[in-house]
């Protein structure tokens, strides 16, 4: 039976995601001498690498992917990187300290950007769960069952491998796919003791307040006030278009690689400025994680995070000074020397990456479909969407809008961060040219990491738009403060001198709190409860229904074996009983693309079992004894599976179990 749904199966699971977000990357971040809030905004990323490494690497040599295998793992690679960080500050070959922000904080400061890196967590949290309403906690996208059934699988089994949770649909060898996310979640279903459902929403609650968490890192590592590393933090955690849009789609590891994705920048500066064995290895992590987490996570951080690397050699052709480099110093020398000592960490990411690379590899020239999608919409309107942070719903987030236009009037105030731009005018124009020529032969190549969708890059525009909408709400906040300080009754009161920055801060903090709603939380919340009900609340029914959840409930106390499996339709929401139950569906996923073809054929052919005896055939070799059908289907306009209509009446198999939307049957003959 499941476990319940209650507050405290939920404070468990989402606690005991936080933990594991935190402890291992925590550990190992440490390890290499990371400190501060790169360390807190690394710590989530490095964890997703260690898991996401485990699991492949694991099931290599034969060794179960689990919470005790995980320790060791995370153990011995902080032991590594620990013993290679002193060996090389004793032998003198480093000097550590030169990648450290360049400006403090005082510790007011710290305290206040963690203040709104809580509160948009918290937002994050609220948006979820209001998003759900009344519903199931069983997710009703798309690619949801898919991810939930991984992650039992690999909970259950201890195969973390890249292929092993395919099994469940694509069956015998699987089907590759980066699984960071599931290991992870695994992590959390066993640790926990939730059940799939609740674990897939404590993992997607605090989805914003990774966001935020990561944005933070990025601007205080390239040595940002703390107004504006607050306000990048609020806004991450109220953009739709960040990760929420992400989120109602069902694309659940994608998500995660967008609001990762600024940490790429951060593990990269790091390096640059002081190359060492310990920030190399964290940038080879870094983006071994975001290969991990999704395999267009890695792509879309290179994008983001290469305009870095552009301001740098501008400033060296131009002779200004840069971090890490001798005066005087040609521009063509830190260029060079910027690719050299580039090398070695790619390579060494690219070996520990190595079961991803040659999965993705084979999975790109296999059989498997790909359907790109064409978007063939406005320019402008395209151009509009950017800017007023929506693409999902009609309602335009306009005080994200105001604050963008001030950011990009005082681009020149960005100082270290004019990259941002770069970065911007570049993931908007991908973005534009999937919206509005997705059907062209060239865009589609050049969008393939991203399915040619224009919701996926729209999230991945959002990061670089948020960083200039939160510059605009922080110079805001600074032009506040200068004209308060210019009154007469505060230049009176000298006590108050020292708090007019604080005080404008927090005034704006909390007009904008209340002008937006919650940081836009209902608007985010209709956007996240698409999640919940396959569309908008009351224009869709959910594919997965409480009557089928009953009925699977009840197949789970048959005693159903794992070497059987149980017929059922695929585009009904029984894809979702292995989550649910443990038992073995004939068809795990919505997706048919290269199903197996007895599952096929058995979806056209089965109600002639008594006359066809390829039927029989294909039902000993799925050793199939139980039949579950549905109601209702995941396309509106797609019917039950014609091989599983109107068996009652049929003496080939007989009813167990029955309610208004589901019914069960045993194979008697």
């Amino acid at each position: 039976m499941p476990a319940p749904e209650d507050f405290w199966s939920y404070f468990a699971a989402v606690a005991t995601y936080l933990a594991v977000l935190a402890v291992p990357g925590g550990i190992v971040g440490r390890a290499a001498g990371v400190r501060g809030w790169a360390l807190a905004g690394l710590a989530p990323l490095l964890s997703y690498a260690i898991t996401g490494l485990a699991g492949p690497w694991l099931a290599i040599v034969h060794v179960p992917y689990g919470p005790l295998s995980v320790a060791v793992c995370t153990l011995l690679l902080a032991a590594v990187l620990y013993g290679l960080r002193r060996l090389s500050i004793a032998r003198g070959w480093m000097t550590p300290g030169a990648e450290e922000p360049p400006h403090p904080w005082t510790r007011r400061a710290h305290l206040a950007v963690g203040a709104c890196v809580a509160v948009a967590t918290a937002v994050s949290i609220a948006v979820v769960v209001t998003g759900r309403g009344g519903t199931t906690a069983v997710f009703q996208r798309w690619d949801t069952v898919f991810h939930a059934n991984g992650i039992r699988y690999i909970a259950e089994t201890g195969d973390g491998s890249l292929t092993g949770m395919g099994t469940i649909n694509w069956y015998p060898d699987g089907s590759f796919y980066p699984n960071a996310y599931h290991l992870v979640g695994a992590l959390v279903y066993q640790l926990s003791g939730t059940s799939v459902p609740v674990t897939l929403n404590a993992v997607t609650m605090p989805i914003a307040g990774l966001f935020a968490l990561a944005m933070v890192a990025l601007v205080r590592q390239l040595g940002g006030r703390a107004v504006f590393a607050g306000c990048v933090a609020l806004v991450a955690g109220g953009a739709t278009t960040g990760a929420y849009e992400s989120v109602s789609s069902g694309l659940l590891p994608f998500a995660l690689g967008i609001v990762l994705t600024p940490l790429a920048v951060v593990a990269l500066q790091r390096f640059v400025v002081r190359p060492g064995v310990d920030t190399g290895a964290v940038l080879a992590l870094s983006a071994t994680g975001l290969l991990a987490a999704h395999s267009s996570a890695l792509f879309g951080a290179l994008l983001f995070a290469f305009p870095v690397v552009v301001q740098r050699w501008y400033r060296a052709l131009r002779r200004r000074p840069i971090d890490g480099v001798p005066e005087g110093r040609a521009a063509w020398r830190v260029a060079v020397g910027d690719v050299l000592r580039m090398v070695p960490v790619m390579v060494a990411a690219g070996v520990l990456a190595a079961p991803m690379i040659l999965g993705a590899l084979t999975f790109t020239s296999g059989s498997y479909p790909y359907h790109p999608w064409g978007s063939h919409m406005a320019v402008w309107k395209a151009l509009a969407m950017l800017a007023t942070f929506k693409q999902v719903l009609p309602v335009p987030q306009i005080w994200l809008t105001v604050f963008l236009a001030l950011g990009v009037f005082t681009l020149g105030r960005l100082r270290r961060m004019r990259w941002v731009v770069l970065s911007a005018i570049g993931l908007s124009t991908l973005f534009v040219l999937v919206a509005c020529f997705g059907g062209e032969d060239w865009v589609i190549s050049l969008s393939r990491p991203w399915w040619n969708d224009r919701f996926r890059l729209m999230a991945l525009a959002a990061i670089p738009m948020c960083l200039l909408a939160a510059h605009g709400m922080s110079e805001a906040q600074q032009w506040l403060a200068k004209v308060a300080s210019g009154r007469a009754w505060v230049r009176a009161r000298p006590w108050l001198t020292g708090r007019v920055g604080l005080a404008t801060a927090v005034l704006l903090v909390v007009a904008m709190g209340v002008l937006t709603g919650g940081f836009y939380r209902a608007a985010n919340a209709k956007t996240v409860s698409l999640l919940y009900y396959n569309g908008l609340p009351g224009e869709t029914v959910p594919p997965v229904s409480q009557d089928e959840i009953d009925a699977m409930d009840h197949l789970g106390t048959l005693g159903i074996p794992a070497d059987q499996k149980v017929l059922n339709d695929r585009m009904d929401g029984t894809a979702w009983m292995y989550a649910l139950t443990g038992v073995h569906p004939v068809a795990g996923h919505y997706d048919a693309g290269i199903a197996p073809p007895d599952a096929l054929y058995l979806a056209l052919h089965f109600g002639d079992y008594d006359s066809d005896p390829q039927v029989r055939a294909a039902t000993r070799r799925l050793n199939i004894h139980y039949v579950l059908v549905g109601s209702g289907t995941i396309r509106r306009d797609t019917p039950i599976a014609p091989g599983l209509q109107h068996l009652d009446g049929h003496d080939f198999v007989k009813q167990v179990y029955r309610n208004p939307g589901a019914v069960i049957y045993r194979i008697v003959k």
